[in-house]
């Protein structure tokens, strides 16, 4: 009984990977996909097609118009085309607010992710909760206190461009010892890909005394 439990959590352990990689390819195609799919059926020939074919073709275009994208945004004329918009953007009211917070906060995860200077852990959002967070800036802002704080980010999983900004005191941080890509993966994967020094940053956590 014993050795048919050990199958079972090995072949569990084997397949579990596999099964999570092709669900995340297949979420990504079929969303996608499906994006494109009633400009296709439009199409005498196309429309004659299975579903599947045009999910994949439409996957297909929408990874090509992403590319196409981002290499005129590479471009100078991209740039400037780019900057126009996000200017005009900023301008428009409602709109400015939402669009400025997750344009920065797109480009500090994604494009610049020297924003993020260090992966830590802090007790967030109350005592005898960690969070796993960010440092976001080297300056040192001084409490009423006295104290030193930093700006830490908390992402959220799986989508580490939604989260939250604490100003914590530096005391009260553990730096981790991962890098930010090392963070990222830990976050998105919701702790499933986690590095072993992690539990190490755990075990040597700060946690405030309140009594």
């Amino acid at each position: 009984m014993g050795q048919l439990r050990r199958y079972f959590v090995t072949g569990l352990a084997t397949l579990l990977p596999i099964g999570f990689t092709a669900f995340v390819f297949w979420f990504l195609i079929s969303r996608l996909g499906s994006l494109t799919r009633p400009l296709l059926t439009h199409h005498a020939w196309l429309s004659r097609m299975p579903p599947w074919a045009l999910t994949l073709i439409g996957f297909v275009l929408v990874l090509i118009v992403i590319l196409a994208i981002g290499a005129l945004a590479s471009g100078i004329g991209g740039r400037w085309l780019v900057g126009r918009f996000d200017r005009l953007m900023r301008k428009v009211p409602l709109v400015k607010g939402i669009y400025g917070s997750a344009r920065e906060l797109t480009e500090a995860v994604f494009v610049k992710k020297s924003s993020l200077r260090k992966t830590v852990i802090a007790e967030y959002p109350r005592h005898g909760l960690l969070a796993v967070g960010f440092l976001t800036t080297d300056e040192r802002i001084e409490l009423k206190d006295g104290r030193k704080a930093v700006f830490v980010y908390f992402p959220t999983t799986p989508n580490p461009t939604s989260g939250w900004l604490a100003l914590i005191p530096e005391e009260d941080i553990t730096e981790t010892g991962m890098s930010t890509d090392e963070g990222l993966r830990l976050v998105v994967s919701g702790g499933v890909v986690k590095p072993d020094r992690f539990d190490l940053g755990v075990r040597s956590a700060k946690v405030v005394d309140r009594d």
